[in-house]
């Protein structure tokens, strides 16, 4: 499954999840909520003031640790099949690790999607260094929409160590499982990190598509040509161009020399009405 099937399957998750949450949020308005004790309120401070400083928690780093040195239970992603392969090749599982980043956008979606994507997946990494962990493996990327200009962006994966090789200052992302991680490696093939490239624009037609124009000229023969409609292939191909290239600008500072990425393109026709004309929204990701 592509990381853009597992997208799409998480908003579906997601749907569910919040048909549910409405059922329950009206059962607890009908039978009272009950407020916040001054300990969740503590932790809810102490989240807020780490998230400005860019660092976890100190009782999210303590549970790290905790889990790190096997005085907690530890989760991962794999399977128990893939657990017994991964042992066999001097993988470790630690624990699972997670970010999440809800962002607003202002000016530029295209930048919205930038920095949501790196901001959880540098908050998953945050997780990974108090584990004491070499890598993050079977990463999986989920977004859900919010009531407005808003998006939640999320990553889960499990935190690895590699038998013999010490604890990482940053460990590398990537979203293959850690058997395949370690085919890599053995293949000389090292994941750095994952690239996030997108790219949302408008198209508006200052004389309608092609197809307007035939049917101007033609109104009558028009409707049964087969033809491109070439501005909007040209507007869709610009955008995916633009994509591609932050995409490889990202892998570049990340010094990778090859991108093996998944690309998601939607078109959007918006009808005029009696502020604008007819309009086109093109928007174009790529995760690698």
């Amino acid at each position: 499954m592509s990381i853009w099937d597992k997208i799409k399957h998480g908003i579906e998750e997601v749907a569910q999840d919040a048909q549910r949450a409405a059922e329950n949020l009206g059962h607890n308005v009908s039978q009272g909520v009950r407020s916040q004790t001054p300990e969740e309120m503590q932790r809810y401070s102490e989240w807020e003031q780490a998230l400005q400083q860019r660092r976890l928690p100190n009782f999210v780093q303590n549970r790290m640790f905790a889990t790190s040195q096997g005085h907690l239970p530890w989760i991962s992603t794999a399977t128990a099949a893939e657990l017994l392969l991964q042992r066999s090749h001097g993988v470790q599982p630690i624990g699972m690790v997670t970010g999440n980043c809800w962002y607003h956008f202002g000016y530029s979606w295209t930048q919205g999607h930038y920095d949501g994507w790196h901001t959880a997946v540098e908050r998953m990494r945050l997780e990974a260094i108090a584990l004491g962990a070499n890598a993050i493996v079977d990463v999986r990327m989920k977004v859900r929409h919010g009531e407005g200009e808003d998006m939640d962006y999320g990553v889960t994966g499990t935190a690895i160590r590699l038998t013999g090789i010490p604890p990482a200052t940053a460990p590398v992302i990537a979203t293959v499982s850690a058997l395949e991680f370690v085919r890599l490696l053995e293949d000389g093939v090292v994941p750095v990190g994952i690239a996030i490239g997108a790219n949302f624009d408008w198209y508006m037609p200052w004389m309608g598509t092609v197809a307007d124009q035939a049917s101007q000229q033609a109104p009558f023969a028009a409707r049964y040509w087969n033809m491109e409609i070439t501005d909007l292939s040209t507007f869709q191909e610009n955008v995916r161009r633009r994509a591609l290239y932050d995409l490889r600008e990202d892998g570049r500072k990340m010094a990778a020399g090859v991108l093996g990425h998944t690309s998601y393109t939607q078109m959007f026709r918006v009808p005029a009405d009696q502020d604008n004309p007819e309009r086109f929204l093109c928007r174009h990701i790529s995760i690698g």
